[in-house]
């Protein structure tokens, strides 16, 4: 949002949503002015400003600003306003006190036609009693004359800082993902489901979008960086449900922020939102025992991922099947379940490359033989193995060779040899049940 113009149709749409109470951060205030402008004769409505200094004024009336020049009367007048925008200039500066806090959430919700837009620099703290009532943006993009003092500022994007604010709910946290399926080696079967898959994304074509999607496997074979590799190739925004942190202490606390966070993930579509370790929450508390909450949360999470209509694509990723309700895996909740087992020879040798390439190896070729002969090897292994021998080489004061790197392996025991009949029961129960990944 670059122009008056396409800030003043987003408020304006914004304002149609219900939107009441917008806290702007920037530098540029004539962008912001000329956008008040713009969006008061879209919505045919007085225009109020509003600065510590000059006080409240209407432009056509200029005896308003005797009205007052307190941040906390501002609040309350604003309140009782029947209509209009109101531009207040650095409100965010003031030190509001609870009463005028309370009249700003009072105002946040009002039906009656008045849209406060207050700014502030970036980097000022917003009061945390209102973060559930308002929007917060920036303003001042690529195009602002103040590009130079924005850049330095360090403060992320527009869509990322409105996005955050967004998910400030328990049990829902936003994540970068700033990765692509290049930082995944192997699982060829389950790149080629999601590139097929992410055809859903061009409206034209007219194709249903996928609901969910489960990857139960190994530990350590790559099921949370592919979440985060298929997010980001498909270019949404990543959400990371987490079951535990859902949990209240009050009764119905914890449905309403599973509603919440659900929610969240629905405004925020197309988007993906993922449930690590799916088998450490849904149908069961932490000690094994369904609490009944947690029953009556997994009901809820059963009906949204059957129902909901936004383009929300749950991938939920479990070590275990086992305490998952049969229900959770009835067609029509995930398109897909995948078994993700440990990498063959050519995966490994993609694995390790990547993780050579990550510290720094400019020719990992000399070294991929060694993932030969790995053959119980995780992905995790191999990045053990590649940090072991990294700081064997420091140790030695040598540069790391493929030898180094061969003797470390050695040193690594991988879960497949510790843990070698747990594998093979597990390969045993996806065989003819899931799609091998």
């Amino acid at each position: 949002m670059d122009t008056p113009n396409e800030l003043a149709q987003a408020w304006h749409q914004w304002w149609d949503a219900g939107v009441r109470l917008i806290a702007v951060e920037t530098w540029d205030e004539e962008l912001v002015q000329a956008a008040a402008n713009a969006l008061a004769e879209i919505r045919e409505a007085p225009l109020w400003h509003w600065s510590a200094v000059s006080g409240l004024i209407r432009p056509d009336d200029r005896l308003g600003g005797a009205l007052t020049r307190d941040a906390d009367v501002l609040a309350e007048k604003i309140l009782a306003m029947p209509a209009g925008v109101v531009l207040a200039r650095d409100l965010w500066h003031a030190p509001l006190d609870y009463r005028a806090l309370r009249a700003l959430r009072d105002a946040a919700h009002r039906s009656a036609p008045v849209f406060v837009i207050a700014t502030a620099v970036p980097g000022v703290e917003m009061p945390e009693l209102l973060r559930h009532d308002m929007v917060r943006m920036q303003a001042g993009g690529p195009k602002s004359r103040f590009i130079d003092r924005w850049a330095e500022s360090g403060i992320p994007s527009l869509e990322t800082r409105v996005r955050q604010q967004e998910t400030r709910i328990p049990g829902l946290d936003w994540l970068r993902a700033d990765t692509d399926w290049s930082a995944v080696g192997g699982l060829e079967r389950l790149k080629t489901w999601a590139a097929e898959r992410r055809l859903a994304l061009d409206p034209a074509r007219g194709l249903p979008f996928p609901r969910g999607v489960l990857l139960y496997g190994i530990p350590g074979t790559g099921k949370s960086a592919s979440v985060r590799a298929w997010a980001g190739s498909w270019r949404l925004p990543l959400l990371r449900l987490d079951w535990g942190g859902l949990m209240g202490r009050y009764v119905g606390q914890s449905e309403s922020r599973l509603d919440a966070a659900l929610k969240v993930s629905e405004d925020m579509a197309p988007a993906v939102l993922w449930m690590d370790e799916m088998d450490k929450g849904v149908g069961a508390d932490a000690d094994g025992h369904d609490s009944g909450v947690s029953r009556r949360l997994t009901g809820h999470l059963l009906t949204w991922l059957q129902e909901h209509e936004a383009p929300v694509l749950l991938i939920a990723t479990a070590n275990s099947m086992h305490g998952l309700p049969p229900e959770l895996l009835r067609p029509g909740r995930f398109d897909a379940l995948f078994f993700v087992d440990l990498p063959d020879a050519r995966a490994r040798r993609e694995i390790l490359a990547i993780h050579l390439a990550r510290h720094g190896v400019d020719d990992p070729i000399p070294y991929l033989d060694i993932a030969d002969g790995l053959a119980n090897f995780s992905g995790a292994d191999l990045a053990s193995a590649v940090v072991e021998s990294l700081f064997r080489a420091a140790a030695r004061q040598i540069p790391l060779t493929p030898a180094v790197l061969a003797e470390a392996s050695a040193s690594i025991v991988p879960w497949a040899r510790t843990m070698g009949e747990e594998l093979e029961r597990r390969r045993r129960w996806a065989k003819g049940r899931l799609l091998p990944a």
